[in-house]
């Protein structure tokens, strides 16, 4: 397998800065997932590495060696596109032995190689079909198949299951997460898809306007994300972020948030008052660590739900503080519905503090 470096990569189309200021380093057998809204450049990064696309400055090193300046053939890495790409007058048979039979591989070893690969991908019944008796999923492994079939350095992937239904999509995360792990192969993986990510990565890097955001295990990006960015993008619902404040009352310290006269009491004032940002301090507190009560909540206050969204396992329900609109995650059927009367609190210990000018987190984890 291979480890990829970028260092200092940088990337214009015309005047459009595409990638800016790219150091990353994907290690020997990891699953990198990239990760980020349409345009923020993440393709344009995978397509740099596969040789799709050349870079403007910076270097790219496979194993160590310079490849920025060499062609897609000469790099030894295959890409799966988000569109099947299959011949439709060749068998899966022959689709996947296509790439050997272009290297003047012989019959013999030809056959034994696609043999092994349709193993893993668990698709031998379907070697002697046409790609238009295939179901999309299965459209899907024989591309990857084809792809493999090589044993390339790295294996590339491009929204590869952005196109199949929701059923289909958690088959093929499974899919591909199994294939990696047998295989042990060194695997960069773009998608917009969050779920994807965090389902499928030994770390995400994640991209906004060709910046490179945060880079981290999921559990890592998930609880100390980086910015204000990373904590609205990632998770679902998104974080809530509202704007804060500490002030002092007799039993200690309080934080007001939304503009709001009633505030949380904060057990912890060592950890309050370190917290200095150069502009408008701002909370980050995910739903789950909202906490909605029937009966008084000591460091807690009372407020009316605004929204009741039922999702079967749980519901979101959203309360009013001050001007700020906080989602919580309750029970199902916690929350009769919007206008009740319920008390409010969050969980101090999972409360992420940033700075409202640089949207930086303060935490200094990350």
């Amino acid at each position: 397998m291979a480890q990829i470096d970028l260092v200092d990569v940088q990337k214009y189309f015309g005047a459009l800065h595409v990638i800016r200021d790219m150091n990353l380093t994907i290690n020997d057998g990891e699953f990198v997932v990239m990760l980020g809204q349409s345009g923020c450049g993440k393709t344009t990064t995978l397509r740099a590495i596969a040789g799709l696309e050349s870079v403007t400055s910076g270097k790219i090193l496979i194993d160590g060696a310079e490849v920025q300046d060499r062609k897609s053939a000469d790099r030894d890495i295959a890409f799966v596109f988000q569109s099947f790409s299959l011949y439709p007058h060749m068998t899966v048979y022959e689709n996947i032995a296509f790439p050997l039979r272009a290297v003047g591989m012989s019959t013999d070893e030809r056959g034994k190689a696609v043999k092994e690969v349709a193993e893993v991908l668990r698709i031998e019944s379907l070697l002697s079909r046409r790609p238009s008796a295939l179901s999309g999923g299965d459209m899907q492994r024989v591309a990857i198949g084809r792809a493999l079939v090589r044993r390339p350095k790295a294996l590339l992937m491009d929204e590869p299951i952005g196109a199949l239904d929701a059923k289909l999509r958690e088959e093929m995360r499974a899919e591909i997460k199994r294939l990696h792990i047998a295989r042990n192969s060194t695997s960069v993986y773009v998608t917009h898809d969050q779920v994807e990510a965090m389902s499928l990565a030994d770390r995400i890097v994640i991209m906004h306007d060709g910046f490179l955001q945060q880079i981290g295990a999921p559990d890592e990006v998930y609880l100390h994300p980086a910015n204000l960015f990373v904590a609205q993008f990632v998770g679902s619902p998104v974080m809530n972020v509202t704007n804060a404040r500490f002030s002092a009352n007799g039993s200690g310290t309080k934080l007001n948030v939304g503009g709001a006269e009633e505030g949380f009491r904060f057990s912890s004032e060592e950890k309050a008052v370190s917290y200095k940002p150069t502009g408008e301090l701002m909370l980050g507190i995910r739903p789950e660590a909202v906490h909605l009560s029937h009966d008084p909540l000591e460091h807690g206050f009372e407020v009316t739900t605004t929204n009741v969204e039922p999702l079967g396992s749980h519901d979101i329900v959203d309360v009013r503080v001050g001007e700020a609109t906080l989602r919580a995650r309750t029970a199902s059927g916690f929350i009769g519905g919007e206008g009740a009367r319920v008390w409010v609190d969050i969980d101090a210990s999972q409360a992420h503090f940033f700075d409202g000018a640089s949207g930086l987190s303060l935490s200094g984890r990350h």
